[in-house]
Order: C-alpha cells, then structure tokens, then sequence
C-alpha cells in the first residue's frame, strides 16, 4: 500500500527536518512509503499534486502562517484517503477547537504536540473525540498508537451511495418527527453542557413506515434523515428514500446520512424494526460495543448484531463505542423516556495499546 509521510519545517529556505517526526517515523513506515521531512514550500507544492497516488497520507508539514493552506485540498484531490494531520498546541486551543480543525481538513486522525517543561508530548485523537494515547513523552509511543489505528482504519468497509431515479413522498409522520426534535434539543442541551462541545450536530433518525403503506415495507423503502440537517427542525422534508440493499441507492437530491449503510444493514436483519434513533450520547443502562468504529463503517452492523444476534428482537438500545448510541424500536412507545447521558470529551481509551 502507497503511503506519504511529510513531516517538518518547509519554507522559502529549503525548511528543516523534525527529530519528532523522524521518531515517529520509525514506528510507523513500510516499504512502500514515501519519506520526506523539511523542504522548500515549492517543493511541497509539488508533492501535493501527488496525492491522488496514495491510500494513506501522514500530513506533519510545518507551514508559516502567510503561505496558503495546502491541507485542505488533499482531501479535494484525494477524498478516499485516510488523512492523519498535527497541530502544535501549547494551551492557545481547546480540544474542541482541535477537533474542528479536523474536521475541517476531513482528518481520520491527528496528532497534537505540545511542550510542557521543556519537553515534547504527544496526543493521538479523532474527530469524534476519541483520543488513543493520551499526553505521551514517547514518542514511539504515539508512532504505535498512529500505527494501530491508521490500520484498523483502513480495514473498516464502506460503500457507497448512489442516486437512483424517482422519489417517493415521504409520509408525514408526525408524532415520530415531533418526537426526534424533543430528543434533538435535549441531545443539544446535553452535548453543549460539556466544555468541550463541538457545535456540530450529528446522529441521524430513520423510520420503515407502517401506517398505511404496505407498499413501502413490501418494495423495502425506508426513510433515513438528510446529511447534516438541524434534527430541532425536522420534518417530512428532511427525509430521504432508501432502498433497503446494498450499496445505498438514495432518491432525491439530497443524500442520506453517513450511518445510512449500517442502518439499512440493521432494517434487514432485524425485520420487525421500525424505527431508529441514532445520537452521538450514550443511553443509560444499555450495554456497549468492544471496538471504535468509525461513522459509517460497515462493521458498526457486526458490532451490534454481536450483542443482540436475535432477528426477532424489536426494541433496545446499544452504546456504540467512541461514537454514540443507536435505539432500535418497532413502535413509537418504545422510544419515548429513554435516559441518555453525554459522551466524555475528550473520551479517553486508556490501555489501547496493551
């Protein structure tokens, strides 16, 4: 696998190598990875346009503030790539922030380096929050952690989503809908009471409707929530046909949510489902998957059918690792008084190397 490790200082004076990112290094590179650390700026202008030629990407350049952003095009270039990305951190930035800058880049994973009494330390984390080494002085410590995780990421599934002809109107189910905007406000209230809030709102709600349209069921329709859409506001409008296979076939302009794949999965195997309420807080009580899956990987799907293999099960809840929650309900009754609580953040996995 073509991998690109670019590391140190590149400017207009052919820049300087970094002994921290030559250390890591060390613990993380293969035969067919691709070394360069300290250069001029042009020559890093170069290497971007290269990008496409690799599935993962280690991008630790140190840039002056007056040249332009090259990390956000990797991503438009390469958008199939795992993206691993640094920022140095003493104390201007909060955890939150770092986690918008990664967003922001579509990082999979980032390092954050700071300086505490004259010595460097290392912090592995996700845009979700998950941090995988925490404070290090050792720095093969933080190459493992990378190393580990960069692996299991680019083992994760995916598919696809397709747009297909036609769209059917989706029902007007109202009482879920004003249901899925109660949960949406609480979910707001919950996240942002924590210091370290993202203000993003994630998680997604979808529905197989029952009330009377037996074609839906009969020609396997459900009807997940657009990608990104304010859930305190939603209504029929912020819904989108999906077929119940493989890979996501959408109708409509809009695509679905990124856990679409894992959800029709879910519809599937559990056939008397009807509802799912997925939040990015965990539910009181419920038990918790073993790993850390990525929104929208398919081995979400195993991780949960691992806890409740049982195809006849209609109603319970499941704390997705690092991620969230997912209810799972055949009637709106079931859904209702369910006791969440937020997710630490960051949400700190100590004993992931061991």
């Amino acid at each position: 696998m073509k991998t690109l490790y670019i590391a140190g200082k590149f400017d207009d004076n052919n820049g300087r190598p970094s002994k921290i990112a030559a250390q890591i290094y060390e613990q993380v590179k293969t035969e067919e990875m691709q070394y360069i650390n300290g250069g001029s700026f042009s020559d890093l202008e170069k290497i971007l346009e290269s990008v496409t030629d690799f599935k993962l990407i280690y991008w630790f350049a140190d840039v002056d503030n007056e040249k332009p952003k090259l990390i956000k095009e990797i991503k438009e270039k390469n958008k199939e790539c795992i993206l691993v990305t640094s920022k140095r951190n003493n104390g201007e930035y909060s955890f939150a922030d770092l986690i918008y800058r990664a967003l922001d880049n579509k990082s999979n994973l980032f390092v954050e380096f700071s300086q505490l009494n004259d010595r460097y330390r290392g912090r592995v984390a996700d845009p979700l929050g998950n941090v995988f080494l925490d404070y290090s002085k050792d720095f093969n410590l933080v190459g493992k952690a990378l190393k580990k995780r960069t692996q299991e990421l680019l083992n994760f599934s995916r598919v696809q989503s397709e747009q297909v002809n036609g769209e059917i109107k989706t029902p007007n189910e109202t009482e879920f809908f004003t249901l899925v905007k109660n949960y949406a406000t609480k979910f707001h209230e919950l996240i942002h009471a924590h210091p370290e809030a993202v203000n993003r709102f994630f998680g997604n709600a979808s529905f197989r409707c029952e009330n009377g349209f037996p074609s839906f069921r009969k020609d396997k329709i459900i009807f997940v929530s657009k990608r990104n859409v304010d859930k305190r506001e939603i209504s029929a409008l912020s819904f989108v046909p999906v077929k119940i296979e493989l890979p996501v076939q959408y109708q409509g302009e809009n695509k679905p949510s990124v856990d679409t794949p894992i959800q029709v999965k879910l519809y599937e195997h559990y056939n008397n489902v009807n509802y799912m309420l997925h939040a990015h807080v965990y539910v009181k009580d419920a038990p918790f998957t073993d790993n850390i899956v990525p929104c929208g990987a398919l081995e979400e799907f195993d991780e949960v059918v691992k806890l409740f293999p049982n195809k006849t099960k209609t109603n319970f809840a499941v704390n997705l690792r690092g991620h969230g929650s997912l209810v799972l309900a055949n009637n709106l009754a079931k859904l209702e008084n369910i006791q969440y609580f937020p997710r630490m953040i960051p949400e700190i996995h100590g004993g992931y190397l061991e």
